[in-house]
């Protein structure tokens, strides 16, 4: 996105979900699953909530759009939690795998274009 402090936020949201995986395929408790989980769940709050800020200030066009994208990861980090305390194996790791494959794609094209709009904005801002 090459806005420094998104940047940031969205490679502590790999970690976290790359950290939750492994533990996951190490046989972690659902204690500790669930912990993670957590974690996850406030930097993606955070994350998101910081983003949609800075969109809506810009005046960003296509806002709804965007944070209709975020629901989407807000709902499936949630699922995620809701299969750990159930105890859904199976479906723990098709959620992590979903989850993954949804921050590629979400990064790469919705906040690529945020991004250069943010830092577009921010440059006329400047002039």
């Amino acid at each position: 996105m090459f806005v420094p402090e998104m940047d940031a936020e969205h490679k502590e949201m790999f970690r976290l979900a790359a950290e939750l995986r492994r533990a996951f395929l190490a046989g972690a408790p659902p204690n500790e699953l669930d912990k993670l989980q957590g974690r996850l769940a406030g930097e993606v709050t955070g994350h998101f909530a910081h983003e949609e800020r800075l969109m809506r200030t810009a005046s960003y066009a296509a806002f709804q759009w965007h944070e209709s994208q975020h629901q989407t990861g807000r709902s499936r980090v949630a699922e995620l939690g809701r299969q750990i305390q159930r105890g859904e194996r199976s479906a723990i790791f098709e959620s992590l795998e979903s989850i993954a494959r949804w921050l590629r794609d979400h990064t790469s094209v919705a906040d690529r274009m945020a991004g250069a709009y943010l830092r577009n904005h921010a440059r006329t801002a400047r002039c």
